[in-house]
């Protein structure tokens, strides 16, 4: 496995955010490797914690493949409560094809994962207390507030699903390895 890293300075590119010019010049000058590199890009985050894209997208926009993460969401900074680098495992889990818990809200096939509970909405901050925003026979479980693909701050997300473990692995056979 190859790995490097590069560093540039470009203060255009350092204000992208998703779907701007600004972001496409710097990923088309930036961008290496083939469907399976992950390419990591931080800067000033364009006013999102992060952005990525899918692993089906990449056939169609090769070079837009990859991961934005706001540089201050990394770990050891005092972008406190994001600075733990949840924000990089939540776009990391998109890169590998995960929507957020939250997606469809309480209706539909929620995120496509059997095993994450529906959930009305994002979580916001570190609740004290169980949350179930998706009460009835056919939702049923907590909100899965903890999870890397809610919105809650650093400290209280810790694990994917095994179900999201699996989608990966899946997403990753099919898009990514060898591609």
């Amino acid at each position: 496995m190859k790995q490097s890293v590069s560093r540039t300075q470009n203060n255009t590119w350092y204000a992208a955010g998703p779907g701007s010019a600004a972001e496409t010049q710097m990923k088309n000058a930036l961008h290496t490797g083939t469907a399976d590199d992950l390419n990591f890009y931080t800067n000033s985050g364009g006013g999102y914690l992060g952005w990525a894209t899918f692993p089906n997208e990449y056939t169609a926009r090769p070079t837009m493949d990859g991961v934005v993460c706001y540089w201050a969401s990394l770990p050891g900074s005092n972008y406190v409560p994001y600075n733990e680098g949840d924000t990089g495992t939540h776009e990391v889990g998109h890169w590998l094809g995960l929507y957020h818990t939250f997606q469809g809200g309480c209706s539909g096939s929620n995120d496509g994962v059997a095993d994450t509970p529906a959930e009305r909405g994002p979580t916001y901050g570190c609740p004290s207390r169980d949350l179930d925003t998706c009460k009835g026979p056919s939702n049923p479980g907590l909100d899965p507030y903890e999870n890397f693909m809610d919105y809650t701050d650093d400290p209280c997300m810790y694990k994917f699903s095994l179900g999201q473990a699996d989608r990966q692995d899946t997403m990753w056979s099919t898009y990514r390895a060898g591609k």
